[in-house]
């Protein structure tokens, strides 16, 4: 499928250009699922889903955030439904959540990167030990800011490493919000590479869904300027 080899292909090519991207330990653990790890858990989903009604096999969980509010609970769909949970799933050791999208309408299994959330957490952690109140520094986009990186120590802005294509994305914080990730790098050579074209105002991160099965967490809403390039977006952009 291209839309699903599209991340192989790309880590695949970082990798020999890089050398190293992961420590020998860590790279195995970061691996993306296999197209049968996915497909196996949405068909147990599907069955579930018709066996019950339209009941989804979903977690409750208290984590609100976008693209992970919809958790897969694999007791309710093993082993009936899915002989064994997938090892790539954080249930059973593995690196990666796997979510439902469109869950109201056409439920579709997705991962979402469990190391981004791991690297945000220790960043918080950071931040927090140091002040009651987030410094910032300068203005990256409309409501979007980097640290200030002097206050807290830091000789360079923090990153995490992407899932789409190992590089470093910056994680820079949203306005008396959270802290996000700066997909546009990722968006911007999917769109040259797929040949996509956008209006100013669409939201232009289900791509990155769409083309693999990994969904952008802790990213803000993205769209194109009249370049066609990835840009954050505002209301403005909206109207």
């Amino acid at each position: 499928m291209r839309k699903f080899t599209y991340v192989f292909t790309m880590a695949l090519a970082l990798l020999v250009l890089s050398g190293c991207l992961y420590p020998e330990d860590e790279r195995a653990g970061s691996n993306i699922p296999p197209e049968t790890d996915i497909q196996n858990v949405q068909n147990a989903v599907d069955n579930f889903q018709e066996a019950e009604g339209g009941i989804l096999p979903i977690k409750t969980t208290s984590d609100t955030a976008e693209y992970l509010d919809y958790q897969v609970e694999f007791t309710s769909i093993v082993p009936e439904y899915l002989s064994d949970i997938p090892t790539t799933a954080y249930e059973n050791g593995g690196n990666f959540q796997y979510v439902i999208l469109n869950a109201e309408e056409d439920p579709e299994v997705k991962i979402a990167d469990l190391a981004i959330i791991e690297e945000l957490r220790s960043l918080r952690l950071r931040i927090n030990g140091m002040g009651e109140h987030v410094e910032l520094g300068d203005q990256v986009g409309p409501n979007v800011y980097q640290l200030d990186l002097d206050h807290y120590n830091l000789t360079e802005n923090p990153t995490v490493t992407s899932p789409y294509t190992g590089q470093q994305l910056n994680v820079y914080y949203s306005g008396g919000q959270d802290f996000i990730v700066d997909y546009r790098d990722d968006l911007n050579m999917m769109i040259e590479n797929e040949g996509l074209d956008f209006e100013t105002g669409e939201d232009i991160r289900p791509i990155l869904y769409e083309y693999t099965p990994i969904v952008p967490i802790y990213s803000p809403e993205m769209t194109v300027d009249e370049n066609n390039e990835a840009i954050f977006m505002t209301s403005v952009h909206k109207s």
